[in-house]
């Protein structure tokens, strides 16, 4: 581990599912099991878009499995309906999700030397209260949750904290926490514990835990 500071200025935006928690995979199975009912084909129709689809605002999942998987209408009521079965059988599953590898102590060494941020597509209210009832609440300037998505609240961050892209480094397991970085001209470091079946393109900078986080942004 390289314990060389990752450079003056540097601001370290994270996600939160599968980066800071080891909660990417439970979100995925509590997804499907939503659709334990619908027929072989569909679930494995369901579970292949969730595999893909990582940091997105769970609405927007629910809406294109309806609507585009399930071929079905589904208005706001029955979107709102599935959100709430959702959060209710998540939330106990995140307070007994293991840390990413290296999470807390990268947290605790940088906590007051680095501007931390933690900016998530989970629902802000929802977000906050996982965050303070896991202790993690102290180690970040500010927690941000959906909305909005993760590309204008990237946006909305730097503007409102006055940080230079060129200086910010958003570090996520998702291709749309890349897009979100790319879209703000940031600097980003993909997590991926395969690095063999990661989502980002071949040039990006990834790490398989956080104990590795020092040396990727070294790589930078």
């Amino acid at each position: 581990m390289n314990d060389t500071a990752p450079g003056p200025g540097s601001v370290l935006v994270f996600d939160f599912d599968g980066v800071i928690l080891d909660s990417a995979t439970l979100k995925r199975q509590a997804f499907a099991e939503l659709y334990d009912d619908e027929p072989e084909e569909s679930r494995r129709a369901v579970a292949a878009y969730l595999s893909r689809r990582g940091g997105q605002p769970r609405e927007v999942k629910f809406r294109h499995i309806e609507g585009h998987i399930l071929g079905r209408e589904a208005g706001e009521a029955r979107i709102q309906a599935l959100c709430r079965r959702f959060k209710a059988s998540v939330e106990q599953r995140l307070l007994d999700a293991p840390a990413i590898p290296g999470a807390l102590e990268f947290l605790e060494r940088w906590q007051g030397h680095l501007p931390l941020y933690l900016l998530s597509a989970t629902p802000e209210p929802e977000l906050r209260t996982i965050v303070a009832r896991r202790g993690l609440a102290g180690y970040f300037r500010e927690v941000i949750g959906a909305p909005p998505d993760k590309v204008t609240a990237l946006r909305n961050l730097l503007a409102r904290h006055r940080h230079a892209a060129r200086d910010t480094v958003m570090i996520g397991d998702s291709y749309n926490d890349y897009r979100a970085a790319r879209s703000n001209a940031t600097l980003f470091i993909g997590v991926t514990a395969d690095p063999a079946a990661s989502p980002f393109p071949s040039d990006v900078v990834t790490t398989v835990d956080l104990y590795g986080l020092e040396d990727a942004l070294a790589r930078l």
